[in-house]
């Protein structure tokens, strides 16, 4: 019979192996640090697993995470060489962080004795998984930042800990890896103007202006956006309209572990992409953000608790609602963050 949420932690204290499970996309699994970490120091004589995203990137960041395995694919039959693999851990507790039916379905079939589930938000059914898990735990969705809920879930099941830790370990040589030096830490503003989703993006004209702007408060400006094709095109084609040369200017030619460098030495971060947010969250470097007021904004968009991250919404949901964010306000966000203790 399924038990109570708060019983979790006093069933499996003991457990020698503890596997958890989450969604692998990047902001998902930097949201999932500080629920991690609290497993961690809950669980210190288990062994740590982790399903949620790109092993190396717990390898590289994480390394208080004992073994990383590849993340639950589509369609649902080709985990099935994975769950095999899983079951011959013999876990003694695994913990679902997200409500997504695969995941679900793989941490009943691994044979853990301990199972711990989170229920769903209102779109998806919920009737079911109940029946795979041994405990559950119901705590709202998208009212407050992911991983605030993630943490404060886990504490609900009994586990302690007095506040959440990101607990991340960078490499120095990923900041030289971008042809900077330690003295060009701090000493730069960093700027996402580019996404695979256009409607994040502000007008060409707006861009130039805001980063004049910019620049006039901080004249080290140093702009990146990912590989894909159009997203370089559009930043050479922006540099090329700029009246100023860029400090550093990284056209798709980072790696994900050199991008969380250059965001980690930046004085502030700004951009209209929550991934940029996430990485600036975890490194703890001040961020200025713009977004649509959608129904899900909160589990990311900077909150009153975060006064070093900015956050100027537009109610406008449509496609291309970011064409209506103020360059006034991003700037005064900024400005306000690059103020002497702001």
């Amino acid at each position: 019979m399924m038990s109570d949420s708060a019983d979790f932690f006093a069933s499996s204290r003991d457990a020698k192996k503890v596997l958890v499970i989450d969604i692998p996309a990047l902001g998902d699994t930097v949201h999932l640090l500080p629920a991690l970490h609290l497993i961690r120091q809950n669980y210190p004589q288990a062994e740590l697993h982790v399903m949620a995203g790109d092993p190396g990137f717990y390898a590289a960041l994480v390394p208080w995470v004992d073994r990383c395995w590849p993340p639950v694919r589509r369609p649902f039959l080709k985990n099935l060489s994975l769950i095999g693999q899983l079951r011959r851990e013999h876990f003694d507790a695994v913990i679902v962080i997200t409500s997504h039916n695969r995941m679900v379905l793989i941490a009943n079939m691994i044979g853990a004795r301990w199972r711990l589930g989170r229920h769903t938000d209102e779109k998806k059914p919920w009737w079911w998984q109940p029946l795979l898990y041994t405990h559950t735990v119901n705590y709202p969705f998208h009212q407050e930042l992911m991983y605030l809920q993630r943490w404060r879930m886990l504490k609900q099941c009994g586990l302690q800990g007095e506040a959440p830790e990101f607990h991340v370990a960078l490499q120095p040589q990923w900041f030289g890896e971008c042809g900077l030096t330690p003295d060009d830490r701090k000493t730069y503003l960093h700027v996402s103007p580019y996404y695979s989703f256009a409607g994040k993006e502000l007008p060409v004209a707006q861009y130039v202006d805001l980063l004049t702007r910019l620049h006039a408060l901080c004249p080290r400006i140093v702009l990146s956006c990912a590989p894909p094709k159009r997203e370089c095109e559009l930043l050479q084609n922006l540099v090329a309209q700029l009246p100023f040369t860029p400090f550093r200017m990284y056209p798709g030619t980072l790696s994900i572990y050199q991008y969380i460098a250059l965001v980690d030495g930046a004085r502030v971060h700004l951009g209209g992409d929550s991934g940029g947010l996430h990485v600036a969250r975890m490194v703890g470097t001040p961020s200025v953000s713009w977004y649509r007021a959608r129904v899900d904004y909160r589990n990311w968009a900077p909150a009153p608790l975060e006064p070093d991250h900015r956050l100027v919404l537009t109610e406008d949901i449509s496609e291309d609602a970011c064409r209506s964010i103020s360059t006034d306000a991003v700037l005064a966000a900024a400005a306000d963050l690059l103020r002497p203790g702001g």
